[in-house]
């Protein structure tokens, strides 16, 4: 935000892991959570090589995601040949994956089959929140008008 003009202005994420970093030892790690479902659009990201590039990924994978599909997921210039992926159209979204200088660490073990994407969609449409967060998170995402727009 320019405070002194009263104006916001987005910050894209690798704006946001530049600045973080600068608080960082030389020796630290950056990782960047994210679930499946966000990281699906990631190739329509600004700068998303950039973003990939600058820190490793931990992926909350869910069912029904493959590592082709996690490869797919990555823009263009980053993806793997379709020979490649295509053997992995039925295995799960799990372990470790590098490639041009990307890391991820796909998580799947996680044990609640609820899309952050979803939810979002409910509170913005202001449909019913409680099968996506407990109530007092549904509450506090009501009371603000978060995911609204």
């Amino acid at each position: 935000m320019n405070e002194e003009r009263g104006e916001h202005r987005s910050s894209y994420t690798i704006e946001t892991l530049q600045r973080l970093s600068k608080s960082l030892k030389k020796s630290d790690r950056l990782f960047f959570l994210i679930g499946i479902d966000a990281f699906m659009g990631i190739a329509r990201w600004h700068r998303p090589e950039g973003v990939l590039r600058f820190c490793d990924f931990i992926v909350a994978s869910r069912p029904g995601f493959s590592l082709a599909d996690v490869a797919r997921a990555l823009p263009a210039s980053l993806q793997p040949p379709a020979s490649v992926t295509k053997p992995f159209g039925k295995s799960k979204a799990q372990g470790e994956f590098m490639h041009s200088g990307v890391r991820l660490h796909l998580m799947d073990r996680v044990k609640v089959n609820i899309s952050a994407t979803e939810a979002r969609k409910a509170a913005a449409s202001k449909g019913a929140l409680k099968k996506y967060v407990s109530l007092a998170v549904a509450d506090y995402i009501n009371k603000t008008g978060i995911y609204r727009g």
